[in-house]
């Protein structure tokens, strides 16, 4: 193999380890894409929930999940005021009109965070293909 063959080859070489770095930078991005949605999700449902709230009129009979898939039955008396936790372990009351205006707006915020990554993922996937070519090219020129 003579030099040029060899910086060929390096150079190759240092574009797939970018090529790797890049895939794993992808399935990072993937992953935080995966946990928003499960987050929207919970906010879908959520809200879903709290417009029943809205319309009934009186008591609520409910499940309530304890967690470990663990249900309680319980009376709910007054539907029409919510406790939400405003961060910082502060919970406040509020109507269940105001509730949903708050998820509304934190689901619009997670979108917002969610189009950055899904940005950043074709940003990343655009190198990789582009890393792709120029190693291809490379590969071509040691066989030639």
């Amino acid at each position: 193999m003579d030099k040029d063959e060899e910086r060929i080859a390096q150079e190759a070489q240092q574009k797939l380890a970018l090529l790797q770095q890049l895939q794993s930078e992808a399935e990072e991005i993937q992953r935080k894409i995966f946990e928003v949605d499960v987050v929207q999700a919970e906010i879908d449902r959520t809200i879903e929930t709290l417009e029943y709230f809205e319309k009934v009129e009186d008591d609520v009979d409910a499940l309530i999940n304890l967690g470990s898939g663990v249900f309680a039955y319980v009376d709910i008396k007054n539907s029409k005021k919510m406790l939400v936790d405003v961060g910082a372990g502060a919970v406040i009351e509020r109507e269940v009109s105001e509730v949903l205006d708050i998820l509304k707006k934190r689901k619009e915020s997670i979108q917002k965070g969610k189009d950055r990554y899904i940005q950043l993922l074709e940003g990343v996937y655009s190198q990789a293909r582009q890393l792709q070519k120029e190693i291809a090219e490379l590969s071509s020129q040691l066989k030639e």
